[in-house]
């Protein structure tokens, strides 16, 4: 009768390494599961166009750095004269992303100023991926656009091959929607004005967000 019973000992023990070898298999799944995705587009070089304003500066800061931060990417901010001279460069393949605000863009595309922001984003989101191929991702805020424009949604637009090469960077983007208010952005403009560096400022912004 001892065979039996060492047979049976062995065959569960041999059950028992088993079930405890799929139980590891499982946690290191789950694990890896629970990981956040790589939003990384380590080694490639991202460019980022916006007119030479405070708007332009303080937020193309925020987004180089945020993109920096989070993918490893090396971010280039160019700032321009003029909206047509940033639109030129966006056609001359000179620029990935750029800062635009709703009540702009409602000019550029030749409508009519929107009181309803939400409606007038939607407008320029549609118009602007159809006729332009560029893409409105989540607003920053509202925000009072420059030259005396009003107030509106002030966004990043990426152009359609962006988005088609870094598939995950307006995941990384996004976590900046609505970070900004009336208050936030004038105490970011007041310090600049004081003459802190808008990097200086921007990195405190998304440092107290917990963003990088």
């Amino acid at each position: 009768m001892l065979v039996p019973v060492l047979y049976e000992a062995m065959y569960s023990r041999i059950v028992e390494v088993v079930m405890i070898k799929k139980m590891v298999v499982m946690c290191v799944v789950v694990f890896l599961l629970c990981l956040p995705v790589a939003d990384a587009c380590v080694g490639k070089v991202l460019r980022i166009g916006a007119v030479n304003s405070a708007d332009g500066q303080l937020l193309s800061e925020m987004l180089a750095i945020m993109i920096n931060e989070r993918t490893g990417s090396t971010v280039n901010v160019t700032l321009y004269k003029s909206t047509t001279e940033l639109y030129d460069a966006v056609k001359a393949q000179e620029v990935d992303i750029l800062i635009e605000n709703t009540a702009s863009a409602m000019h550029i595309l030749n409508k009519p100023a929107n009181a309803n922001l939400n409606k007038a984003y939607e407008t320029v989101k549609a118009s602007y991926e159809n006729e332009k191929g560029l893409i409105w991702l989540k607003p920053f805020g509202v925000l009072n656009g420059n030259g005396g424009e009003g107030r509106s949604y002030t966004a990043p637009v990426l152009k359609v091959e962006t988005v088609t090469n870094f598939p995950a960077l307006p995941r990384v983007i996004d976590k900046l929607a609505n970070i900004l208010n009336d208050e936030v952005y004038a105490k970011m403009v007041s310090s600049v004005n004081s003459g802190e560096k808008p990097k200086s400022v921007v990195r405190d912004l998304l440092k107290s967000k917990k963003l990088i």
